[in-house]
């Protein structure tokens, strides 16, 4: 079993094991934008012209009234490019690429505000998750490709100076905010913004320096042995400035900044209530979860 089904297997039972405890248990789904901010965006007016859709459902489980554990599944894409950089020296570079993100996280929500008393709920959440990408770019000759096994930095020279291939699955950390409208016990609405650490610089597969073609073709069993397929790729797109001396005044990353992506969602959430899975439904903190009465406050 590989690592994505292990994941996928255990977000299925987490979701079994929420729902046998369902009058404590909210669904929830959400739609909205992701970007991230990496080496080719660095400007905040670049990053807000390169947003995509992002989607999310998941559940929550409340362990008090204004404390609940969080699972977040999140589906979303996010691109860079150069061309739209004010940056004449990145505009120069050429770089650009998209990656599709999948994403499943168990976070920690808590309430600022009680909200059996207030309708109008600020929150914060933050937790560990783990996610899933593969940048990729368009050429005009190969069509779509995925750098992250043509090397572009020399991953695959296995020289010393050269970084290793990077994981395409890894761990991040999110951290957000959200102001929630309590519609009424059983539903509510929420504005959020959900920011990811990561602990990599090739969430863009951009993160060192350019790679001398010369030790493309010559210096590795790996280019060789695919009849310098990825080779030429890796010359053609790990440098793609029409300038030659931008690759000496310009690098090609910076390696001492992490990448960072982020969503900005709307999202619903459902009460669950007279239900059970499975004829399930008593709760690990007895009594079935707190009595609400609400009361709310403006």
């Amino acid at each position: 079993m590989n690592f994505n089904r292990k994941i996928y297997l255990a977000l299925f039972i987490s979701f079994l094991g929420l729902t046998s405890y369902a009058q404590d248990v909210r669904l929830t789904v959400g739609t909205g934008v992701s970007s991230y901010y990496g080496d080719l965006i660095r400007e905040n007016s670049a990053l807000l012209k390169q947003t995509s859709p992002a989607f999310s459902f998941g559940a929550t489980y409340d362990i008090q009234s204004q404390l609940r554990a969080r699972l977040n599944v999140s589906l979303m894409s996010v691109k860079g490019d150069d061309k739209l950089s004010k940056d004449a020296n990145l505009r120069a570079r050429n770089l650009n690429f998209k990656t599709n993100i999948w994403e499943v996280a168990l976070m920690g929500e808590y309430d600022f505000l009680d909200r059996e008393s207030y309708n109008i709920v600020p929150y914060v959440f933050t937790g560990i998750g783990v996610y899933h990408f593969n940048p990729y770019t368009n050429d005009s000759i190969a069509g779509k490709v995925f750098l992250h096994d043509v090397g572009t930095e020399g991953q695959y020279l296995g020289l010393p100076g050269y970084p290793k291939p990077y994981s395409r699955t890894q761990i991040d950390i999110p951290f957000g905010f959200g102001i929630r409208y309590e519609v009424s016990e059983s539903v509510s609405l929420a504005l959020e913004m959900n920011y990811r650490f990561l602990f990599t610089d090739y969430l863009d597969d951009v993160s060192t320096k350019y790679v001398n073609p010369t030790s493309l073709f010559y210096s590795s069993s790996y280019y060789t042995a695919n009849s310098n397929y990825y080779a030429d790729l890796a010359a053609r797109l790990g440098f793609k400035a029409e300038d030659p001396k931008n690759q000496i005044t310009y690098p090609r990353g910076n390696p001492n900044k992490n990448d960072r992506y982020y969503s900005i969602q709307i999202t619903a959430t459902f009460k669950l209530e007279n239900f059970s899975l499975f004829g399930l439904g008593s709760s690990p903190f007895g009594g079935g979860g707190y009595n609400s009465s609400r009361h709310y406050t403006y």
